[in-house]
């Protein structure tokens, strides 16, 4: 099995794209249930989103597996921008958000249930020692995710514009759980950005993943 996130050709950012800072109220609608037969709901993960522009249903998935939430349940939450710094934590999610790109559109052969258990990998690898549904194509697809979030081109392309992460206002380490999702609104300089090239950048970096 060989699982590769292919180095992109960097293309350019026309305008400079504000962070994300807009206040939210999430409230979980259902989680999906996990087609591999485990007992741990995956993605995608039905919310219910209000915010000063309105409320809308998003489907957004998981980054933490060692925190709980229930059905009904609401919290505040902040939009923000996928980060591009150095740190190791920046790099954690920016792999969140390619991992998040690859369960929207999947390899053939590679398992919705696989892609989210490589997605709570990146913050909770401890907790999935001997979980048998943390398989070897996960963690290759979370060691490869990693390794492209740390590809300066790729961040330098506006990529990770595409994305939001949604933080709980009370992040602890018991919950509320934070999520990624899709930008629902991106800002004047990231429709630029689409224009130029962006959509056709992220689909070879898509026809471009190998599985041999």
């Amino acid at each position: 099995m060989k699982i590769k996130f292919a180095l992109l050709v960097p293309i350019v950012c026309l305008g400079i794209v504000s962070l994300v800072g807009k206040a939210d109220t999430l409230t979980l609608n259902n989680g999906s249930i996990n087609p591999s037969g485990g007992s741990v709901e995956i993605y995608p993960y039905s919310f219910q989103v209000s915010s000063s522009s309105g409320t809308s249903t998003l489907n957004l998935m998981c980054l933490n597996y060692n925190r709980e939430i229930v059905a009904g349940e609401s919290w505040t939450a902040t939009e923000e921008s996928i980060p591009t710094g150095n740190s190791v934590m920046d790099q954690d999610y920016r792999a969140d958000a390619i991992l998040y790109f690859e369960i929207l559109h999947p390899q053939q052969g590679v398992s919705a249930s696989e892609i989210q258990y490589a997605e709570w990998s990146i913050f909770d690898s401890a907790d999935l020692k001997g979980n048998s549904l943390f398989d070897s194509i996960a963690q290759k697809l979370a060691s490869n995710a990693l390794s492209a979030a740390d590809n300066q081109a790729l961040i330098n392309s506006g990529y990770f514009n595409q994305f939001t992460l949604y933080i709980p206002s009370n992040d602890t380490s018991s919950g509320p759980q934070e999520f990624v999702g899709t930008a629902v609104t991106p800002e004047p300089s990231s429709l630029i950005l689409f224009g130029s090239g962006l959509i056709g950048v992220a689909g070879a970096l898509r026809r471009r993943l190998v599985r041999a």
